[in-house]
């Protein structure tokens, strides 16, 4: 039989009625013949209610007790969903991340899967059982539970869905696919049928929050297919593979966007690229991600990150303040960025101009960020970002009826 896997995001999971629709949705597949992995997120806003009570108990949690106290969220889900499938009459069993085999580094809060022992699914799926697993965790090696930061139930399902062979694996959750921006705020966003990779990961990693980029880098790797899809509806999602039906004539796919940013400019140095090197190989070493402003000056070098890891990261620049030789530097909080995604930017060097164009049209404030083959990003205030985006979604055409049509045909 075929494995699939499904991941069940938690506005899919939110409430005990969810669950058991959900639970439907996984005896669909399973009566189809196939084997069931379940991967589920924390119910609803578990996560942020078990945040709020660590910080009323301590000023500064300690990373590995978060990571003890925000995996209970998904453990609660997990055995729940395994109690409801079996009312139905299934026999189905639930697993932490650990008891699923998933091995992590140590960066608690942030961590990344080393490897997967895939022995204790098979040995249930061999049973005829249905395994719901925790998404967002894992155990390192020193038996510690470890959390998979933001988007981890993604990449769970993902990295699964490549250990255990599975034909596809489905992402749940409260759109039904990919579209050209967040339907939520950008009313005329389009859905796109089908992505590459590729082109998914684009977008994953510069803002759109359906999917992790890391979900989408294991699904690549191993050619798992993936399908977004809404856990409301039975409609046709978003089919991500290494092939798209997406027409080739026009080169943006869609505009993204991240709250929360906070920027940190370096002054002083001498040597900004090898500076830039530099704080990219001493920030991956905790997994925190940042882009980077072109220079103002020939001395000068800006980097944008999320506000949470912006303590962390000043502590890193600092301990290394002399070898990458800045003499101050100054944050900037209340920021958000915007991107422009498609493929072959660079070559089409009207983007950013245009992009430039209208954001100054609209009288948003905003600094570009250092493009990309894949990307124009503009760091603008926080309370600008939705606005910003609708103008960059209207300007590339992405409105416009026929527009649309590229972009979600079928």
């Amino acid at each position: 039989m075929s494995v699939i896997v499904q991941k069940f995001g938690g506005t899919s999971v939110g409430s005990p009625a969810s669950i058991k629709r959900m639970a439907s949705r996984v005896m669909e597949e399973k009566n189809r013949g196939n084997d069931v992995v379940a991967v589920v997120s924390a119910m609803g806003d578990t996560t942020d209610t078990l945040t709020t009570l660590a910080n009323d108990v301590s000023s500064q949690p300690a990373k590995r007790e978060m990571d003890m106290l925000l995996s209970t969220g998904e453990q609660v889900t997990t055995a729940l969903l395994a109690m409801a499938l079996q009312e139905k009459g299934a026999e189905s069993i639930s697993f932490t991340g650990g008891q699923a085999g998933i091995l992590t580094d140590s960066v608690h809060g942030n961590a990344k899967i080393r490897t997967i022992n895939p022995e204790p699914i098979m040995k249930e799926l061999r049973t005829g059982k249905i395994v719901v697993v925790a998404g967002f965790q894992g155990i390192t090696e020193e038996g510690s539970i470890s959390t998979l930061g933001r988007g981890g139930s993604d990449t769970t399902a993902a990295a699964l869905a490549a250990k255990l062979g599975a034909e596809r694996c489905d992402i749940f959750t409260d759109v039904d696919g990919v579209y050209t921006s967040d339907p939520g705020y950008i009313k005329k966003a389009a859905k796109i049928s089908s992505l590459t990779y590729d082109d998914m990961l684009n977008l994953a990693a510069r803002g759109a929050g359906v999917l992790h980029p890391r979900s989408v880098k294991h699904a690549k790797k191993y050619g798992i297919p993936m399908v977004v899809r809404s856990s409301l509806t039975k409609e046709k999602g978003t089919f991500i593979n290494f092939s798209s039906k997406r027409s080739d004539r026009y080169p943006v796919i869609g505009i993204v966007f991240q709250q929360d940013r906070t920027r940190i400019s370096l002054c002083g140095m001498t040597d900004c690229e090898k500076t830039k090197s530099a704080i990219t190989s001493v920030l991956q070493t905790r997994n925190i991600e940042c882009d980077f402003f072109k220079e103002q000056s020939r001395n000068e070098l800006t980097l944008l990150l999320h506000q949470n890891e912006l303590k962390e990261s000043l502590e890193l620049l600092l301990e290394m303040k002399e070898q990458l030789k800045f003499d101050q530097f100054t944050t900037q909080e209340d920021l958000a960025k915007v991107a422009v995604i498609g493929s072959n930017i660079r070559t089409h060097p009207v983007i950013q101009g245009k992009a430039a164009k209208a954001l100054t049209a609209g009288r948003i404030e905003f600094s570009l960020v250092e493009d990309s083959p894949v990307s124009v990003t503009a760091a603008v205030k926080h309370g600008d970002m939705h606005r910003a985006a609708e103008l960059l979604h209207t300007s590339f055409g992405l409105d416009i009826p026929e527009m649309r049509k590229v972009a979600a045909v079928r």
